[in-house]
């Protein structure tokens, strides 16, 4: 199985080549206006690391946001283009949970036993101005009867099998969504990732106590692992057309907000 993963919400850009549960060939760079026409030679460039070409996928996958709106135009663009031209089939997903899969655990590509300590698995990304961008699922270990009709050996020690999503990505001011989660989560412990819990680790840290728990280093989504999900995702046949596919935008750009503010405040409304 060969997928090609691209990334491009945060403030870097790249794309992973991804075979048979194993890394080919990776490639990113800092995001920046000046950087951006590099990304189909950057992804091409990966190409030129493996014996064989663009026309021997099986799928490409795409990380459709929420996160920076020229990025996430761009990545979802490049893998529409490329999926249309191709005639290859998108997985696509969100970047909360891109971050969600490196935040759980998961060793990619090999059987191994799942050491998630916490409830659930709760997601911030920072959304500028005092929002976030949140998910959350909940952890759960599979039985033997829970593993009837799963494939076995690797297949089953995958992210989608243990984690289920039970708060799609939302937009919410912080301090809104600390008391949402205060009276919905009084118990269980927390794990957070993302930029957001890592700005917020104090609050967090106060309001939950010993019940939150932190992974610093899972901050922004990567290549890999766009690459390794989409794997997991072509597997279980979670794949779109390219007509299908539509980037996630939680709230209007700036320059949306602005034409609208501009639009109230005419004289000729």
């Amino acid at each position: 199985m060969k997928i090609l993963g691209i990334e491009t919400t945060g403030s870097h850009l790249g794309g992973c080549l991804w075979e048979d549960f194993r890394i080919r060939a990776e490639k990113s760079f800092s995001d920046g206006a000046s950087n951006r026409p590099h990304l189909i030679p950057a992804l091409d460039g990966i190409f030129k690391k493996v014996p064989f070409g663009p026309h021997d996928l099986d799928a490409l996958a795409v990380d459709v946001g929420p996160g920076r709106f020229t990025g996430i135009r761009l990545g979802v663009s490049a893998a529409r283009t490329l999926s249309m031209t191709l005639q290859k089939p998108l997985v696509e997903m969100t970047s909360l949970e891109v971050l969600a899969a490196e935040g759980s655990g998961w060793e990619t590509g090999k059987s191994f036993v799942w050491n998630f300590r916490e409830d659930m698995l709760c997601v911030l990304e920072d959304a500028l101005r005092g929002d976030v961008y949140m998910a959350v699922w909940r952890f759960h270990k599979l039985t033997e009867k829970s593993r009837r009709g799963v494939p076995s050996g690797r297949s089953y020690h995958t992210f989608g099998h243990h984690f289920k999503l039970v708060h799609a990505p939302t937009l919410f001011p912080f301090d809104r969504f600390l008391h949402f989660f205060q009276s919905c989560f009084q118990a269980q412990t927390l794990l957070f990732v993302g930029s957001a819990a890592a700005r917020y680790k104090k609050e967090l840290s106060k309001a939950f106590g010993q019940r939150a728990r932190f992974r610093p280093d899972v901050l922004e989504p990567k290549p890999y692992w766009v690459a390794a999900l989409g794997s997991e995702k072509f597997f279980r046949r979670e794949i779109k057309t390219y007509t299908q596919v539509r980037p996630l935008y939680l709230r209007p750009s700036y320059a949306e907000e602005a034409a609208a503010k501009a639009l109230v405040s005419s004289p000729f409304r």
